[in-house]
């Protein structure tokens, strides 16, 4: 009963912020981290606040890890008409349910490529990331080789 309040809860909060903002952005998008795994993600951005964000759920080998991304874009350049390139800087963390919990903060840079399509209303886009950090599990250890790589929509209202 709780899960379903909180859904609940979370659509509704959802929903409203396209009353509270001028342009936001609401999809979905799947991936794959090189040497990770796949997963998926709800993927949203509000106008007002500088950042394309996304939660996502992953399923690496053994388990099950949760994550978010915030990523800014420094420049969204076009290429002819609606289409369009990006590249900017994020962060990102992970929590890695297995045989042990693991944390993970990172740094994120990346690239990406983007189209606008029904007067703007929908976008689709496939992007790449280096992301570094560290993975803190029973000690720290730095992570150097995380390459995710994803695809997805949304809906601009």
């Amino acid at each position: 009963m709780n899960k379903k309040i909180i859904a609940l809860l979370l659509v509704v909060a959802l929903a409203s912020t396209g009353a509270v903002f001028a342009k936001t952005g609401l999809g979905l998008q799947g991936g794959y981290v090189v040497g990770g795994g796949a997963g998926a993600a709800v993927t949203f951005k509000i106008d007002s606040l500088p950042c394309v964000f996304a939660v996502d759920l992953g399923f690496p080998a053994g388990g099950l890890s949760l994550g978010v991304t915030a990523d800014w874009w420094i420049q969204n350049p076009k290429i002819e008409g609606t289409w369009g390139w990006y590249y900017g800087v994020g962060l990102a963390g992970s929590l890695y349910l297995g045989d042990v919990l693991h944390f993970g903060a990172y740094g994120r840079a990346l690239v990406g490529t983007n189209v606008f399509l029904l007067d703007k209303f929908l976008e689709l886009y496939l992007q790449a990331a280096w992301q570094p950090g560290l993975y803190i599990a029973s000690g720290i250890q730095p992570v150097l080789v995380s390459f995710p790589i994803n695809a997805g929509f949304r809906f601009w209202f």
